[in-house]
């Protein structure tokens, strides 16, 4: 379907934002925001000494890639600095960061080598903060602060990673308060001397590595301290840019429900409609999620210039880490992302160079509706997220599930799926699609009897395949073919009814897995 033809309400409007999914068009030029962490590229360069002609052929391999508009690199993180050295911070003590000290103390800054390539081959060059990471690194600088600041640190709060963290991090902690009025003025400064000193194009945010900056119980209540900071950061691009003759961008990195981000003290809303940010990448902060519906950003974003970039991941959660995703899954996820307005996506954690030549395919909406698609809704961090680090029930985060009760038979769970796509057999507008196959994973056994529907339709029982594993350790799958109606374009509603259960059966019957497979020209 075009994006310019507004469907009906049906057909996938999202009452909880009025917004009408698939009924916007891209805008602007940027299509692709690559997000280089701090270590992504220092893992790769020469023992001893990188040189400034290692890291131009970096730029040109996403030059090469002919796909990507932005590149993020990351240039602080958990107290250092990285791609460049100066004096309000101490730089990566990390070996395979100090393979660029030599290459520092010759009066190169790698930044300015990223900046120059970046700009002969038409890329905006973004110098990324992650503003409160967590993965307990730098315990040595954190050790100071216990003894000579302790009220800078972010009480409460454990490291994320326990495979690479420093041991010390547990005890001495690894955030940082931005209540404290120094801690903002310090990360300030840092900020400054980036956006005056290296000729970059902006500065983004990173609130996925990690979302915390303020107490527990506190943070909702803090909109205001992070709101004046981030106002304090665009009026210093705004300055830096009109000696430059050109805007400084300024993008932010957030949690992927705005809920979320108001309860951890990030007012996105005021953000995007005082107009201090230019883009808004939201995201998980470690898988993709084709489930999410960014349409509640798009709705702010096209009111004030904002643009918007939802995230692409490597992996398709905390349990599934070992299925790394496929073609078919980015198409999948990229398409629901357009089709709920956004203007783009931006990447974290995808750093496979084999992986480029897939950005071309998934920066245009026409040539993701060509490649086959395969919608994975799984539990991005399990069925009880509280046991992971990055969430603890500090902001909001439901797995997609249905749990039925063998003591109430004829018991109903609903489960949405996200799938924007018109599975008609049409062939015109947005690519021919005739139909798609839903496999989901109820944990039933031999004897239970189920009734699965769609948005309330009824699948014919006949048409329903059950595959049985022959390892015990393995949930059956269940497998039919859907089509528009009763699919709509948008959100739809698997459910699922315990008809009859097994004797002897005691276990509830859940639901937690469910895939869409679509094969482009079907």
């Amino acid at each position: 379907m075009p994006f310019g033809e507004i469907m009906s309400d049906r057909e996938g409007t999202d009452r909880s934002t009025g917004a009408a999914l698939g009924s916007w068009a891209p805008r602007g030029r940027r299509r692709v925001v690559y997000n280089s962490d701090p270590s992504n590229t220092t893992r790769h360069l020469s023992d001893g000494r990188a040189t400034p002609e290692e890291l131009r052929q970096v730029v040109r391999n996403y030059a090469g890639a002919q796909a990507i508009d932005t590149v993020v690199q990351e240039v602080w993180s958990q107290g250092w600095s990285h791609f460049w050295r100066g004096e309000t911070c101490e730089f990566d003590a990390r070996p395979h960061h100090r393979r660029l000290v030599p290459m520092m103390d010759d009066g190169v800054m790698p930044i300015e080598v990223y900046a120059d390539e970046c700009h002969r081959r038409g890329i905006e060059l973004i110098a990324g903060f992650r503003m409160n990471d967590r993965h307990g690194h730098n315990a040595d600088w954190f050790e100071r602060l216990r003894r000579d600041k302790p009220e800078w640190i972010l009480e409460g709060y454990d490291p994320s990673s326990k495979r690479t963290t420093d041991p010390r991090s547990y005890e001495l902690g690894c955030a940082l308060d931005y209540a404290v009025d120094e801690v903002r003025d310090w990360i300030f400064s840092i900020m400054e001397e980036v956006a005056h000193r290296f000729d970059v194009d902006g500065l983004e945010f990173n609130f996925t590595r990690l979302p915390a900056c303020f107490a527990r119980g506190e943070a909702a209540r803090s909109h205001a301290i992070m709101t004046g900071f981030v106002r304090r950061v665009r009026a210093m691009l705004d300055a830096a840019g009109r000696r430059r003759g050109r805007r400084l961008l300024l993008g932010v990195r957030v949690l992927q429900h705005l809920n979320g981000c108001l309860r951890m003290g990030l007012d996105v809303p005021v953000w995007i409609a005082d107009r201090l940010i230019d883009y808004v990448a939201p995201g998980d902060i470690g898988f993709t999620d084709p489930n999410a519906r960014f349409e509640e950003f798009v709705r702010l974003a096209r009111a004030a210039e904002c643009y918007v970039y939802p995230q692409v991941q490597e992996w398709l959660g905390y349990d599934y880490r070992d299925l790394t995703q496929t073609p078919d899954h980015y198409c999948a996820a990229v398409r629901n992302f357009y089709g709920a307005g956004a203007d783009g996506f931006s990447t974290q954690n995808c750093f496979d160079v084999s992986w480029y030549p897939m950005l071309q395919v998934l920066r245009d909406p026409q040539r993701i509706a060509r490649h086959d698609r395969r919608y994975a809704f799984y539990p991005l961090w399990g069925p009880n997220p509280r046991r992971q680090a990055g969430y603890e029930g500090d902001f909001p985060y439901r797995a997609e599930e249905i749990v039925l009760s063998r003591n109430a038979p004829g018991a109903r769970g609903e489960f949405r799926f996200r799938v924007c796509e018109r599975l008609t057999g049409d062939a015109g507008g947005d690519g021919p699609a005739s139909g798609a196959t839903v496999v989901c994973r109820p944990a039933i056994v031999p004897g239970d009897r189920i009734e699965i529907d769609v948005n309330g339709d009824r699948v014919p029982p006949e048409e329903i395949r059950y595959e049985w594993p022959e390892d015990a350790g393995r949930l059956p799958e269940c497998r039919f073919g859907l089509r528009s109606p009763p699919a709509v374009y948008g959100d739809n509603r698997l459910g699922v009814t315990l008809v009859e259960s097994a004797d002897g059966a005691r276990a509830d019957v859940a639901l937690r897995e469910v895939e869409v497979i679509v094969k482009a020209g079907c």
